[in-house]
């Protein structure tokens, strides 16, 4: 992850991660996907809160058969 480009209130951002988190069509993807993030961003309570409002809104569309990013 480009860390570079994205603005520290984009990080900040629950949004910005669901966009992310969307691209995962499993549970296991998107376990690896919110592990990377958490190990590139753990010093930052903000971007991990909204890391971890992403992961678990994800996980239920994933539950409830939403596969796409719609």
């Amino acid at each position: 992850m480009n860390t570079h480009t994205e603005s520290k209130q984009d990080l900040q951002d629950k949004h910005y991660w669901l966009r992310k988190f969307r691209m995962a069509k499993n549970d296991k993807t998107l376990e690896r996907m919110v592990s990377r993030a958490i190990d590139d961003h753990h010093r930052e309570s903000s971007v991990v809160a909204a890391i971890y409002l992403a992961e678990c809104q994800r996980e239920r569309e994933l539950n409830q058969g939403r596969y796409l990013d719609s």
